[in-house]
């Protein structure tokens, strides 16, 4: 008896702890968040395009763009609303490469490198993913 009521314990400590983390980990309502967008080129020393998800829900574009760059701002987002950016390289050759990546209050989401010719990165995150 004794350790069957240990047992049931231990279980409901469990239940109790994860079902915390999950609530923690996945906010259910609307949140603030600092984006970051990072575009690197090992190969390039420009973009000659990116296009990215603002502040407001709109879209920012930019041409010719020194490399490396950042973009921050704050939005708030809920579960399902998406950020994402593109970031092209164009007349390059095979080896081109450029990188993109997403951080949300710092921590890193998403990130993706194009390559070739005309290489693109095009990484998108979306909330609760």
């Amino acid at each position: 008896m004794k350790r069957l009521a240990t047992l049931l314990l231990s279980c409901a400590a469990l239940a109790t702890a994860s079902s915390c983390a999950k609530d923690d980990a996945m906010p259910t309502g609307p949140k603030e968040y600092q984006v970051e967008y990072r575009i690197s080129s090992t190969t390039a020393p420009q973009s000659d395009y990116i296009s990215y998800d603002n502040e407001s829900g709109g879209t920012t574009t930019v041409n010719n763009v020194p490399l490396p760059a950042t973009y921050r701002f704050k939005r708030t987002l809920k579960q399902g609303d998406h950020v994402g950016l593109l970031a092209s390289l164009d007349g390059g050759t095979a080896a081109s490469e450029i990188t993109a990546a997403i951080l949300l209050d710092g921590k890193e989401v998403k990130k993706e490198t194009g390559r070739g010719a005309n290489a693109q990165a095009v990484p998108v995150y979306v909330i609760g993913q």
